[in-house]
């Protein structure tokens, strides 16, 4: 007599552990329907609070969870997914995800153009909810608006005192997040099976995570990456000494449809013609959407491919 395996529900698991000079961390692990013994590659992401539903984040999200679950109906593949929350703060989280050895770090101007309206205000309700430690990292409420003048100082004066420091974070998802989750969770080890994936500053870090560990990384997600916050110079003589025979595939992503993105995009081309024209035959993808714009909807809809593109290799 044949009997079929035990099917394990899907869960989401929340963990915290000490971050260097920072409190806690908290990591997400959505692991997805499976077969009792059944082991699954694993995805990393930054910006964990994003990743799977709005009520971490009233700025969006990216459907993680909904998108694994579709790939799997149509397919037959998942994987295991885990989010890794950054600082509440917008400087400590660009801090955090901006890695110091790259080279000379610029600031980049304002688009002229930007409208004067600072982000949503975080709503009373969930300020409410959020634990001391990470209510102090949080920056003031800024009034709705903002005159460009007054946006441009403001983001003048933070910058005096920032420090990259994406080093520290790459150790904590190396030494930390990675064994722990291996021990944890049913995961299929080896950097044949694991991926990493970010945007913006996150998609800056995720790139300088997979280069440096190109053992531990078959594939990384590289999108709306803030690579304008270097010296063009010094981050494409970083890029072409990693672009080795080992490098992992790379996905490259970014849009054009509004002013942040546009920047961002345009200063990230030429680093994305260098990565085509020195990475391994076969190992690039590039996208580049006319309409993209700088949030987590667009970047859901990459998500959806990149991770089809992971599991079908």
């Amino acid at each position: 007599m044949l009997f079929k395996k035990k099917i394990i529900p899907a869960e989401t698991v929340s963990l915290d552990f000490p971050y260097p000079g920072n409190g806690n961390k908290t990591v997400r692990v959505f692991v997805p329907e499976h077969k009792k013994g059944e082991k699954l590659p694993v995805i990393y992401m930054t910006d964990g609070q994003s990743v799977f539903d709005e009520e971490s984040n009233p700025m969006g999200c990216w459907h993680t969870r909904e998108e694994m679950e579709s790939e799997k109906a149509s397919t037959g593949k998942s994987a295991i997914i885990v989010g890794i929350h950054s600082a509440p703060n917008p400087m400590l989280r660009t801090a955090e995800l901006t890695p110091a050895s790259i080279g000379r770090f610029v600031p980049p101007p304002m688009p002229d153009n930007m409208p004067p309206q600072m982000p949503p205000q975080m709503p009373p309700e969930m300020l409410a909810q959020m634990p001391p430690e990470m209510l102090s990292q949080m920056p003031p409420q800024m009034p709705p608006e903002m005159s460009p003048e007054m946006m441009h100082k403001m983001m003048d004066d933070m910058m005096k005192d920032f420090a990259p420091a994406g080093e520290k974070f790459d150790d904590f998802v190396i030494k930390t997040v990675m064994p722990a989750v291996e021990k944890q969770f049913p995961v299929k080890k080896g950097g044949r099976n694991t991926a990493i994936i970010g945007s913006s500053s996150g998609g800056l870090e995720v790139f300088y995570i997979a280069m440096s560990h190109n053992d531990l990384f078959s594939a990384v997600g590289v999108l709306s990456p803030t690579f304008l916050f270097y010296a063009e110079d010094d981050i494409k003589n970083w890029v072409a000494k990693m672009l080795t025979k080992n490098c992992p595939f790379i996905y490259l992503y970014c849009g054009e449809g509004e002013p942040k993105e546009k920047q961002m995009c345009d200063a990230a081309r030429p680093v994305f013609e260098l990565i085509k024209e020195k990475a391994p035959k076969g190992k690039v993808k590039e996208v580049i959407s006319p309409d993209g714009i700088h949030n987590e909807s667009a970047w859901q809809s990459v998500f959806k491919d990149f991770i089809h593109v992971f599991l079908a290799e």
